[in-house]
């Protein structure tokens, strides 16, 4: 049997040209980092090689429809993911990141199936990926083709204009966001990114704390006229860079119009030399958060098995927060067009197993489709099941003491496999919900929720 599936699954390769800066149609900002300039099929042999798996060309490899229908086609860009061949409940799937144990695992979850991994060079799975899922577009008409591609171009501009940003937040403490915001910095900026992290849990921020560092300068100075925005910026031995916060200063938590117009004009400055931009913002569901919250490219909502329901309010709080805005945006907008799907990206912490976590996210659907989206007209809330992490107490003491993100001094336990693969979601986004489609500069969307007076 393994002789049959190696021989379905090996194929002669072309060699795939070296990318360049601004080729690939996810993040450019990614895509122009030096281990990437080489040649991805040599990077993908090699990977296999050393694994010991099969090599994959996508783009030449027989895909079989049956192996496809086990995985949807949101999981399959968001892993980058593409089922080659079902034989005998063994799925082979070329994979991005093959060497990283949690994503097989979570793909056997959610097929049933056993995985079979092998290593593909990522721009022709970029494009295979496409190609599979996208096959509706193979038989549009000459005008429908050049939309399609004039949308693909006006996304792949928008990834351009600035760096990524990423909301974590939750609708109470304790359930892990700031060690999340945290070791997600640090895994982005372990690609070679440049990355920003912002302590915005605006009055009770927490990550100075936690990481041992505590600058001199922080948002309340830049806020009070003390300081700029630019020096305020700490540099970090973990490889991302560092704005903190404060303490328990009401008026830093309930930011007023002036206040939040002044933090856009300096933070557009700020953040045009960093590839990505975490939030981590604070617990609960105030307006304030809620709207940095949806002012970022994506939004993660952290919860826990024992705060399920919590979980589900903050997304319930956020969607209909996001509806106002938008229909506020398409009032006052002439040209601008609702995005109906909001599509918060969900991190389940503390469970016991990743199966729990898929379970609680099939849970947190169900509730959702039944008492939101039954209900709802035009707009729909469609939350994204970004990964688990398995509770590890002892290797949280131990980084806590040594002040450091978990992922540094324990790379190999699970929950940090967790986050690193967590992670690739964001540097490999292949993600058809977008709403700076409709902003020729997705920052401009940023400004434009900030700004509401409602």
């Amino acid at each position: 049997m393994r002789d049959k599936a190696e021989n379905l699954e090996t194929h002669r390769t072309r060699q795939t040209p070296d990318k360049k800066p601004g080729d690939s149609k996810g993040s450019a900002k990614v895509c122009v980092f030096p281990a990437q300039l080489e040649s991805d099929t040599q990077i993908a042999k090699a990977t296999a090689k050393k694994l010991r798996i099969p090599f994959v060309d996508p783009l030449r490899a027989h895909i079989e429809p049956s192996a496809v229908a086990l995985l949807k086609p949101e999981i399959a860009f968001g892993r980058q993911a593409l089922p080659i061949r079902l034989v005998n409940n063994i799925l082979l799937v070329a994979m991005a990141t093959p060497q990283q144990p949690m994503a097989i695992r979570s793909l056997e979850i959610l097929t049933g199936c056993k995985i079979r991994p092998a290593a593909a060079p990522k721009s022709a799975l970029s494009v295979a990926l496409r190609q599979t899922y996208e096959q509706p577009s193979r038989g549009a008409t000459e005008g429908q083709q050049e939309a399609l591609k004039g949308t693909q171009e006006k996304k792949a501009e928008a990834g351009k204009t600035g760096p990524l940003t990423v909301s974590v937040v939750s609708n109470k403490g304790g359930v892990g966001k700031t060690h999340f915001s945290i070791n997600l910095a640090y895994a982005l900026a372990k690609t070679g990114a440049k990355v920003l992290l912002i302590d915005a849990d605006l009055g009770s921020a927490d990550i100075s704390t936690k990481l041992g560092i505590f600058a001199k300068y922080h948002l309340w100075h830049f806020l009070q006229k003390d300081q700029d925005m630019k020096h305020i910026v700490v540099p970090t031995t973990f490889r991302f860079d560092l704005i903190c916060g404060t303490y328990g200063e009401f008026k830093l938590a309930n930011l007023y119009y002036a206040q939040k117009v002044k933090f856009i004009k300096h933070f557009k400055k700020t953040s045009a030399g960093y590839d990505f931009v975490v939030f981590d913002l604070g617990a609960g569901i105030a307006r304030t958060v809620l709207d940095f919250a949806l002012g970022a490219d994506h939004t993660v909502i952290v919860t826990t098995p024992q705060d399920l329901i919590s979980g589900y309010a903050c997304a319930k709080a956020a969607f209909f927060r996001y509806k106002e805005i938008e229909e506020r945006l398409e009032t006052r907008l002439t040209e601008y067009t609702p995005e109906f799907t909001f599509s918060p990206m969900l991190v389940i912490n503390q469970v016991n197993h990743l199966e729990q976590g898929v379970k609680i996210y099939d849970s947190i659907e169900r509730i959702v489709n039944k008492n939101i989206n039954a209900s709802e007209g035009r707009f729909r809330l469609k939350p994204e099941y970004l990964g688990s992490m398995p509770y590890d107490r002892e290797s949280l003491r131990t980084a806590e003491q040594n002040m450091h993100p978990f992922l540094l001094d324990f790379p190999y336990v699970k929950v940090s496999q967790c986050i690193q693969h967590m992670s690739t979601r964001f540097c490999n986004p292949e993600n058809p919900y977008d709403t700076r489609l409709n902003f020729k500069h997705s920052f401009r969307r940023f400004v434009a929720i900030l700004t509401q007076k409602i």
